[in-house]
């Protein structure tokens, strides 16, 4: 809790306030920090004798009317508890951004983290402008690239307006050359049918005349009365009559018959396509690296730049660490967790597959109860998006990787009720979507990440957009995936520039794709130490943490990393 006094606003206060006690006197010449209240001469030295009052802050204007407009004033003595009127805040509480006095520590701050007030509200102050600062350099970089993406779709779209005027001059030259074509087509065929007629016309009037004289000669040898004659002419008609070959008039004549207007086989259409874009190299780099006292760490989640919750499977245990120079935890808490995801009030749900129960742990009482029930289904991932919708990913009763067709695997998304609003469980193919839907995240776009292990040995990336629908799905970098080094994805997480990154397991590798699933860097980070990449998050300043396996079942000496990723 702090008060700021602005020089300025007090020169303006001098001028029109009267004072806020005796509410008749305009020469005001104190403020009092607690009680807010701008006091004459008189009334300042009655508030100082009143008995509830008398440890108060007193500030004296006229001794600030030369500072600059930039300088602020912090209070951090004799301030009264909100909760316990009659004492004053002597720790500042950072899991709960409060300022408590001993009451308070004693009744439900013992375990939290207190520091003096000084330091409580600079660290405070610097996780909260580390967020702003965060928050701001994502919209920077969203208003940077809204107007990349911008620019690019315009000039896509006046590429597309120029390839349909040329596409239209390519096609209207085509079909006039085709009509030029057919034109002269139909003209030969007319021709041709032409020649064969006066052909024909001509070799019938031959044969004509020939049968008109063989006519003559029959007649004239029946007028002689002479049968030998006319018997004689008889066989010479009959032997040299004309053969009646004549060559077949077509009965087909050339016709138009018009096609099937399909413009869009034609001519083209417009179709959705990616906008390309060149995507930079990203570094990574591990920055600094602590020792648990874990086997593994199986899950993690982020409160600030230096304080997390670990979870580990195997121990049944959650424990809230915090880093400096070094990692010491500061509350453990009793709970079998295989998943965990943050809430609004920094509680915590979590899943554990042994149970058809959603489990909500309360941080500051270590108190477990059933948030929600998918009974007869086991939940597995679970995820709070931004908007507190809760994606929990489930599957039947039974063995993890093999299919059946009463096989159950979906993605279910819950409202903070409890209530279910929908559920993602085949492609619009009939297909199913997911083996065994592992871990789950979303991104900025509404979109939903999920790890989808097909073995324990092997999984993919499944992208959903908003609607349920596949984006795309990554299985791997085929220069660095392949023989026996298959893409064993364990956890994923999302920038806030929407860049995807995912740690493969067994061969110490982190992948950074693009939003679309395009690859910008497999790199292997066994020589900056991380080995067996287990768990991933990103902090409140934008830092990587990568929390490892042990290697070794005997040793509880899992790594946590903070690595920094930079284009």
């Amino acid at each position: 809790m702090a008060y700021a006094l602005r020089p300025q606003s007090v020169r303006k206060a001098q001028v029109q306030k009267k004072c806020e006690l005796c509410e008749t006197d305009t020469k005001i010449q104190y403020r009092c920090v607690q009680c807010q209240k701008y006091m004459c001469e008189k009334c300042n030295k009655i508030h100082l004798n009143v008995q509830t009052s008398d440890k108060h802050e007193i500030i004296n204007l006229r001794s600030y009317q030369d500072a600059q407009d930039t300088q602020t004033f912090m209070v951090t003595q004799n301030i009264p508890c909100d909760t316990h009127k009659k004492k004053v805040c002597v720790k500042c509480c950072l899991d709960c951004f409060e300022l408590v006095c001993e009451d308070c520590i004693d009744k439900t701050h013992r375990e939290h983290q207190l520091e003096e007030i000084k330091e409580g509200c600079d660290d405070v102050i610097m996780m909260t402008q580390a967020r702003l600062s965060k928050d701001l350099r994502f919209c920077e970089s969203e208003s940077k690239q809204l107007q990349t993406l911008s620019q690019m779709c315009s000039l896509s779209y006046d590429n597309a307006k120029k390839k349909i005027e040329v596409r239209e001059k390519e096609i209207k030259e085509a079909i006039k050359k085709y009509v030029i074509h057919l034109r002269a087509q139909l003209e030969t065929n007319k021709c041709n049918v032409e020649k064969q007629r006066k052909s024909s016309e001509k070799k019938i009037k031959e044969i004509k005349e020939i049968l008109r004289d063989k006519e003559s000669e029959l007649k004239k040898s029946k007028e002689n009365n002479r049968a030998d004659k006319i018997i004689k002419t008889i066989r010479d008609i009959n032997n040299n009559l004309p053969c009646l070959d004549f060559n077949p008039f077509p009965h087909q004549a050339s016709d138009f018959i018009q096609g099937d207007i399909a413009p869009s086989v034609l001519f083209g259409s417009l179709q959705s396509q990616p906008i390309k874009k060149d995507q930079s190299k990203i570094d990574l780099k591990v920055v600094k690296s602590y020792n648990t006292e874990f086997k593994s760490v199986d899950r993690l989640l982020t409160l600030d730049h230096k304080t997390a919750w670990i979870s580990n499977f195997q121990e049944n245990t959650l424990s809230k660490i915090n880093i400096d120079d070094n990692i010491r935890t500061v509350k453990k808490i009793s709970a079998l967790a295989f998943d965990i995801s943050l809430i609004a009030s920094k509680d915590i749900l979590l899943t554990s597959i042994d149970s058809t129960d959603v489990n909500l742990l309360t941080t500051d009482t270590g108190e477990i109860k059933s948030f929600l029930s998918v009974s007869p289904l086991i939940p597995i991932g679970i995820h709070v998006t931004k908007c507190n919708d809760i994606i929990l990913s489930v599957k039947e009763v039974g063995v993890s990787f093999k299919l059946t067709d009463k096989s159950c695997r979906k993605l279910i998304i819950f409202g903070m009720d409890g209530k279910k609003k929908k559920s993602y469980e085949y492609d619009k193919h009939k297909q199913r979507l997911f083996t065994f839907p592992e871990r789950i995240t979303s991104n900025e776009n509404k979109d939903i990440l999920v790890i989808d292990s097909k073995s324990s040995h092997e999984g993919r990336v499944v992208v959903l957009d908003k609607v349920g629908h596949i984006k795309w799905i990554y299985q791997g970098n085929l220069q660095i995936n392949s023989g026996e080094k298959l893409f064993n994805p364990l956890d994923i997480v999302s920038t806030s520039v929407g860049h995807v990154i995912v740690c493969d397991v067994f061969i110490h590798a982190l992948h950074v794709l693009s939003g679309q699933g395009d690859v910008l860097t497999c790199t292997f980070m066994e020589d900056q130490g991380i080995i067996y990449p287990w768990t991933l998050d990103i902090d409140t300043s934008g830092q990587l943490w990568v929390g490892c396996e042990s290697g070794d079942s005997k040793t509880c000496d899992a790594n946590l990393h903070i690595v920094k990723f930079s284009t």
